[in-house]
Protein backbone atom coordinates (compact mmCIF):
# COMPACT_ATOMS: atom_id res chain seq x y z
CA UNK A 1 0.00 0.00 0.00
CA UNK A 2 3.16 2.34 0.81
CA UNK A 3 4.76 1.93 -2.85
CA UNK A 4 1.15 2.42 -4.36
CA UNK A 5 0.47 5.99 -2.45
CA UNK A 6 4.41 6.82 -3.18
CA UNK A 7 3.98 5.97 -7.31
CA UNK A 8 0.65 7.77 -6.95
CA UNK A 9 2.09 11.04 -5.17
CA UNK A 10 4.80 10.83 -7.79
CA UNK A 11 2.30 10.44 -10.72
CA UNK A 12 0.68 13.99 -9.19
CA UNK A 13 3.43 15.90 -9.26
CA UNK A 14 4.45 14.52 -12.82
CA UNK A 15 0.83 15.43 -14.01
CA UNK A 16 0.77 18.84 -12.15
CA UNK A 17 4.04 19.99 -13.33
CA UNK A 18 4.89 18.62 -16.40
CA UNK A 19 8.32 17.30 -14.91
CA UNK A 20 10.05 14.71 -15.66
CA UNK A 21 12.84 13.18 -13.38
CA UNK A 22 16.14 11.28 -14.96
CA UNK A 23 18.40 10.04 -12.26
CA UNK A 24 21.53 9.06 -13.38
CA UNK A 25 21.63 5.72 -13.01
CA UNK A 26 22.18 2.61 -14.11
CA UNK A 27 19.02 0.44 -16.02
CA UNK A 28 17.62 -1.06 -13.28
CA UNK A 29 18.10 1.32 -10.19
CA UNK A 30 15.43 3.44 -10.32
CA UNK A 31 12.84 1.20 -8.03
CA UNK A 32 15.98 1.39 -5.45
CA UNK A 33 16.02 4.60 -4.92
CA UNK A 34 12.86 5.64 -4.95
CA UNK A 35 12.22 2.52 -2.12
CA UNK A 36 15.25 4.41 -0.32
CA UNK A 37 13.02 7.59 -0.24
CA UNK A 38 10.22 6.44 1.06
CA UNK A 39 11.71 7.38 4.82
CA UNK A 40 11.48 10.90 5.46
CA UNK A 41 14.69 12.99 5.15
CA UNK A 42 15.38 13.99 8.56
CA UNK A 43 16.58 17.81 7.62
CA UNK A 44 16.56 19.70 4.86
CA UNK A 45 18.68 22.63 4.51
CA UNK A 46 17.21 25.70 2.12
CA UNK A 47 19.04 28.50 1.35
CA UNK A 48 17.40 31.61 0.58
CA UNK A 49 19.33 34.99 -1.15
CA UNK A 50 19.21 38.79 -0.30
CA UNK A 51 17.18 39.13 -3.94
CA UNK A 52 13.54 38.52 -4.27
CA UNK A 53 13.91 34.79 -4.65
CA UNK A 54 13.88 34.59 -1.24
CA UNK A 55 9.77 34.79 -1.55
CA UNK A 56 9.95 31.91 -3.74
CA UNK A 57 12.29 29.79 -1.24
CA UNK A 58 10.28 30.68 1.78
CA UNK A 59 7.58 30.03 0.54
CA UNK A 60 8.67 26.65 -0.42
CA UNK A 61 9.95 25.89 3.13
CA UNK A 62 7.14 27.22 4.94
CA UNK A 63 3.67 26.75 2.81
CA UNK A 64 4.40 24.03 0.60
CA UNK A 65 4.06 20.26 0.35
CA UNK A 66 7.63 19.58 1.52
CA UNK A 67 6.65 19.59 4.94
CA UNK A 68 5.31 15.91 4.12
CA UNK A 69 8.87 14.75 3.17
CA UNK A 70 11.12 16.26 5.71
CA UNK A 71 10.95 16.18 9.11
CA UNK A 72 12.56 19.52 9.72
CA UNK A 73 13.11 22.43 7.56
CA UNK A 74 16.11 24.52 7.92
CA UNK A 75 15.60 27.72 5.96
CA UNK A 76 17.78 30.16 6.24
CA UNK A 77 19.14 33.35 4.16
CA UNK A 78 23.24 33.48 2.57
CA UNK A 79 24.41 36.71 2.66
CA UNK A 80 27.35 36.69 0.10
CA UNK A 81 28.27 34.17 -3.36
CA UNK A 82 31.53 33.52 -0.85
CA UNK A 83 29.00 32.15 1.67
CA UNK A 84 26.51 30.08 -0.46
CA UNK A 85 30.27 28.68 -1.79
CA UNK A 86 31.51 27.91 1.53
CA UNK A 87 27.81 26.22 2.56
CA UNK A 88 27.45 24.37 -0.55
CA UNK A 89 30.81 22.60 -0.83
CA UNK A 90 30.46 21.88 2.50
CA UNK A 91 26.64 20.07 2.22
CA UNK A 92 25.45 22.70 5.08
CA UNK A 93 22.47 23.90 2.18
CA UNK A 94 21.19 20.91 0.10
CA UNK A 95 18.86 22.96 -1.88
CA UNK A 96 19.13 26.51 -2.71
CA UNK A 97 18.44 29.62 -4.60
CA UNK A 98 21.60 30.55 -6.79
CA UNK A 99 23.03 32.73 -9.21
CA UNK A 100 22.88 30.48 -12.53
CA UNK A 101 26.75 31.42 -13.20
CA UNK A 102 27.39 30.70 -9.98
CA UNK A 103 26.19 27.17 -10.14
CA UNK A 104 27.84 26.53 -13.04
CA UNK A 105 30.84 27.57 -11.91
CA UNK A 106 30.31 25.16 -8.56
CA UNK A 107 29.66 22.53 -11.03
CA UNK A 108 32.87 23.07 -13.30
CA UNK A 109 34.83 22.85 -9.93
CA UNK A 110 33.88 19.27 -9.25
CA UNK A 111 31.13 20.10 -6.32
CA UNK A 112 28.46 17.26 -6.31
CA UNK A 113 25.62 20.13 -7.50
CA UNK A 114 23.08 20.49 -9.89
CA UNK A 115 21.23 22.98 -11.56
CA UNK A 116 17.43 22.60 -10.87
CA UNK A 117 15.52 25.07 -12.32
CA UNK A 118 15.28 29.02 -12.96
CA UNK A 119 12.96 30.89 -11.33
CA UNK A 120 14.03 34.67 -12.17
CA UNK A 121 14.32 36.59 -15.39
CA UNK A 122 16.62 39.76 -14.76
CA UNK A 123 16.59 42.01 -11.79
CA UNK A 124 19.42 43.46 -12.56
CA UNK A 125 19.16 47.75 -13.44
CA UNK A 126 21.11 51.03 -12.94
CA UNK A 127 19.49 53.03 -10.81
CA UNK A 128 21.05 57.13 -10.09
CA UNK A 129 19.82 60.56 -8.97
CA UNK A 130 21.68 61.59 -12.09
CA UNK A 131 20.18 61.78 -15.61
CA UNK A 132 21.63 58.64 -17.14
CA UNK A 133 20.05 57.53 -19.77
CA UNK A 134 23.15 55.17 -22.07
CA UNK A 135 25.69 53.87 -21.15
CA UNK A 136 27.93 56.89 -22.41
CA UNK A 137 26.26 58.60 -19.87
CA UNK A 138 28.24 56.45 -17.36
CA UNK A 139 31.56 57.79 -18.96
CA UNK A 140 33.75 58.78 -15.72
CA UNK A 141 31.01 57.84 -13.27
CA UNK A 142 31.74 56.12 -10.09
CA UNK A 143 29.65 53.00 -10.40
CA UNK A 144 28.70 50.62 -7.24
CA UNK A 145 28.74 46.98 -8.27
CA UNK A 146 27.48 44.04 -5.14
CA UNK A 147 29.88 40.79 -4.92
CA UNK A 148 33.74 41.64 -7.30
CA UNK A 149 33.87 38.63 -9.71
CA UNK A 150 30.43 37.91 -9.57
CA UNK A 151 26.84 37.75 -11.74
CA UNK A 152 26.37 41.95 -11.12
CA UNK A 153 30.11 42.65 -12.83
CA UNK A 154 29.77 39.79 -15.36
CA UNK A 155 26.79 40.82 -16.96
CA UNK A 156 27.78 45.01 -16.80
CA UNK A 157 30.98 44.30 -18.06
CA UNK A 158 29.38 42.82 -21.01
CA UNK A 159 27.05 44.67 -21.70
CA UNK A 160 29.24 47.43 -21.22
CA UNK A 161 32.08 46.72 -24.09
CA UNK A 162 29.22 45.61 -26.21
CA UNK A 163 27.95 49.67 -25.83
CA UNK A 164 31.80 50.65 -26.88
CA UNK A 165 32.92 51.45 -23.06
CA UNK A 166 35.82 50.03 -21.30
CA UNK A 167 34.73 49.20 -17.76
CA UNK A 168 38.80 49.22 -16.26
CA UNK A 169 39.29 52.50 -17.67
CA UNK A 170 35.84 54.47 -18.92
CA UNK A 171 34.49 54.53 -15.23
CA UNK A 172 35.44 53.69 -11.86
CA UNK A 173 33.95 50.72 -10.66
CA UNK A 174 33.29 50.86 -6.95
CA UNK A 175 32.57 46.90 -5.53
CA UNK A 176 30.51 46.69 -2.43
CA UNK A 177 29.60 43.65 -0.03
CA UNK A 178 26.19 43.08 -1.38
CA UNK A 179 23.81 45.10 -2.41
CA UNK A 180 22.78 46.99 0.95
CA UNK A 181 25.87 48.51 0.97
CA UNK A 182 25.27 49.81 -2.25
CA UNK A 183 22.28 51.57 -2.03
CA UNK A 184 23.89 53.12 1.18
CA UNK A 185 26.62 54.51 -1.04
CA UNK A 186 24.22 55.69 -3.37
CA UNK A 187 22.00 57.46 -0.76
CA UNK A 188 25.25 59.04 1.00
CA UNK A 189 26.28 60.36 -2.84
CA UNK A 190 29.73 58.56 -2.37
CA UNK A 191 28.57 56.66 -6.11
CA UNK A 192 26.76 58.53 -9.06
CA UNK A 193 25.11 55.38 -10.07
CA UNK A 194 24.93 51.80 -8.63
CA UNK A 195 24.07 48.37 -9.96
CA UNK A 196 21.07 46.57 -7.82
CA UNK A 197 18.81 43.98 -8.18
CA UNK A 198 15.27 44.05 -6.83
CA UNK A 199 14.32 44.56 -3.77
CA UNK A 200 17.16 46.80 -3.57
CA UNK A 201 16.49 49.24 -6.65
CA UNK A 202 12.85 49.54 -5.46
CA UNK A 203 14.34 49.94 -1.66
CA UNK A 204 16.67 52.96 -2.67
CA UNK A 205 13.95 54.65 -5.03
CA UNK A 206 11.73 54.94 -1.87
CA UNK A 207 14.64 55.69 0.51
CA UNK A 208 15.75 58.16 -1.84
CA UNK A 209 12.66 60.33 -2.31
CA UNK A 210 12.45 60.62 2.00
CA UNK A 211 15.71 62.23 1.49
CA UNK A 212 14.70 64.54 -1.23
CA UNK A 213 16.79 62.10 -4.27
CA UNK A 214 14.64 61.34 -7.14
CA UNK A 215 16.75 57.89 -7.71
CA UNK A 216 15.48 56.46 -10.73
CA UNK A 217 16.02 53.25 -12.62
CA UNK A 218 17.97 54.51 -15.14
CA UNK A 219 19.19 51.78 -17.23
CA UNK A 220 16.92 48.76 -17.39
CA UNK A 221 19.24 46.09 -18.09
CA UNK A 222 17.45 43.19 -19.00
CA UNK A 223 16.43 45.34 -22.52
CA UNK A 224 19.77 46.38 -22.86
CA UNK A 225 20.53 42.62 -23.03
CA UNK A 226 17.96 42.08 -25.57
CA UNK A 227 19.52 44.98 -27.77
CA UNK A 228 22.79 44.00 -27.96
CA UNK A 229 22.12 39.70 -28.62
CA UNK A 230 18.77 40.38 -30.56
CA UNK A 231 16.85 37.98 -28.33
CA UNK A 232 14.21 38.59 -25.94
CA UNK A 233 14.35 40.89 -23.05
CA UNK A 234 15.56 38.67 -20.21
CA UNK A 235 18.20 36.39 -19.50
CA UNK A 236 18.31 33.10 -17.29
CA UNK A 237 20.06 34.86 -14.07
CA UNK A 238 18.84 32.91 -10.52
CA UNK A 239 17.54 29.61 -9.77
CA UNK A 240 18.09 26.86 -7.91
CA UNK A 241 20.69 24.24 -6.62
CA UNK A 242 20.80 20.90 -5.35
CA UNK A 243 23.17 18.62 -3.74
CA UNK A 244 23.54 15.51 -5.87
CA UNK A 245 23.41 13.22 -2.97
CA UNK A 246 19.70 14.78 -2.38
CA UNK A 247 18.54 14.17 -6.04
CA UNK A 248 19.87 10.30 -5.93
CA UNK A 249 18.57 9.65 -2.18
CA UNK A 250 15.18 11.60 -2.00
CA UNK A 251 13.96 12.20 -5.75
CA UNK A 252 10.24 12.43 -4.19
CA UNK A 253 11.50 16.14 -2.15
CA UNK A 254 13.35 17.15 -5.12
CA UNK A 255 9.87 16.94 -7.11
CA UNK A 256 8.51 18.19 -4.65
CA UNK A 257 10.62 21.19 -4.44
CA UNK A 258 10.04 21.76 -8.33
CA UNK A 259 6.46 20.93 -7.91
CA UNK A 260 6.68 23.86 -4.92
CA UNK A 261 8.55 26.18 -6.52
CA UNK A 262 5.70 26.23 -9.21
CA UNK A 263 3.31 26.95 -6.97
CA UNK A 264 5.17 29.77 -5.27
CA UNK A 265 5.08 31.54 -8.72
CA UNK A 266 1.93 31.42 -9.30
CA UNK A 267 1.00 32.51 -5.84
CA UNK A 268 3.45 35.02 -5.83
CA UNK A 269 1.76 36.53 -8.79
CA UNK A 270 -1.85 36.21 -7.66
CA UNK A 271 -1.30 37.23 -4.08
CA UNK A 272 1.43 40.26 -4.25
CA UNK A 273 0.12 41.45 -0.52
CA UNK A 274 1.29 38.17 0.92
CA UNK A 275 3.96 37.98 -1.44
CA UNK A 276 5.42 41.10 -0.10
CA UNK A 277 4.62 39.90 3.56
CA UNK A 278 6.34 36.90 2.97
CA UNK A 279 10.07 39.08 2.02
CA UNK A 280 9.54 41.47 4.57
CA UNK A 281 9.84 38.52 6.93
CA UNK A 282 13.41 37.34 5.92
CA UNK A 283 14.77 40.58 3.48
CA UNK A 284 14.71 43.42 5.81
CA UNK A 285 12.60 45.86 3.82
CA UNK A 286 8.73 46.98 4.36
CA UNK A 287 6.27 45.31 3.04
CA UNK A 288 5.44 48.12 0.79
CA UNK A 289 8.99 48.60 -0.46
CA UNK A 290 8.84 44.77 -1.88
CA UNK A 291 5.27 44.63 -3.14
CA UNK A 292 6.70 47.48 -5.43
CA UNK A 293 9.55 45.59 -6.31
CA UNK A 294 7.33 42.42 -7.62
CA UNK A 295 6.55 44.64 -10.71
CA UNK A 296 9.57 44.72 -11.81
CA UNK A 297 10.87 41.32 -11.34
CA UNK A 298 9.84 38.72 -14.42
CA UNK A 299 9.07 35.37 -12.46
CA UNK A 300 9.02 31.96 -14.28
CA UNK A 301 9.75 28.61 -13.40
CA UNK A 302 11.29 26.33 -16.09
CA UNK A 303 13.34 23.20 -15.53
CA UNK A 304 17.00 23.59 -16.27
CA UNK A 305 16.47 20.73 -18.37
CA UNK A 306 14.04 23.13 -20.23
CA UNK A 307 16.14 26.43 -19.99
CA UNK A 308 19.62 24.73 -21.31
CA UNK A 309 19.16 26.69 -24.17
CA UNK A 310 18.75 30.05 -22.92
CA UNK A 311 21.63 28.85 -20.07
CA UNK A 312 23.94 28.25 -22.91
CA UNK A 313 23.53 31.26 -24.69
CA UNK A 314 24.00 33.62 -21.39
CA UNK A 315 26.86 31.41 -20.50
CA UNK A 316 28.27 31.85 -23.28
CA UNK A 317 28.37 35.56 -23.47
CA UNK A 318 29.72 35.63 -19.98
CA UNK A 319 32.97 33.30 -21.57
CA UNK A 320 33.30 36.10 -24.10
CA UNK A 321 34.28 38.65 -21.51
CA UNK A 322 35.73 36.12 -19.06
CA UNK A 323 37.04 33.13 -20.65
CA UNK A 324 38.18 31.96 -17.11
CA UNK A 325 34.74 31.62 -16.42
CA UNK A 326 33.14 28.05 -15.45
CA UNK A 327 36.87 26.63 -16.01
CA UNK A 328 36.69 27.95 -19.87
CA UNK A 329 33.97 25.45 -20.79
CA UNK A 330 30.00 25.40 -20.44
CA UNK A 331 28.82 22.46 -17.67
CA UNK A 332 27.70 19.29 -19.72
CA UNK A 333 24.56 17.79 -19.62
CA UNK A 334 24.63 15.97 -16.33
CA UNK A 335 24.55 19.73 -14.89
CA UNK A 336 20.88 20.47 -16.00
CA UNK A 337 17.71 18.84 -13.96
CA UNK A 338 14.69 17.50 -15.30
Amino acid sequence: MLNQKRRQFLQLILATTGLTFTPNLPPGKSAKIIAQSQKKLEKLAIGGSPIMITILLAYLAEQSQIQNLVETVDFRIWKTHDQLRADAVSGKLQVSATPTSLAANLYQREVPIKLLNVLVWGVLNIWSAQNIRSFDDLRNKTLLIAFRGGLPSQLFFYLAKENGLNPEQDLKIQYTTDFAQAVQLLLAGRGDAALLAEPAGTGAELRGQQQGLEIKLRINLQQEWGKVTGRASRFPQAGTLALSSIIDEYPDVIFAVQNGLVEAVNWAQENPNAAAALGAKYLGLKAPVIKKSLEYTPLEMVSAKDAKEDLEFWYSRLLEQNPKLFGGNLPDNEFYFG
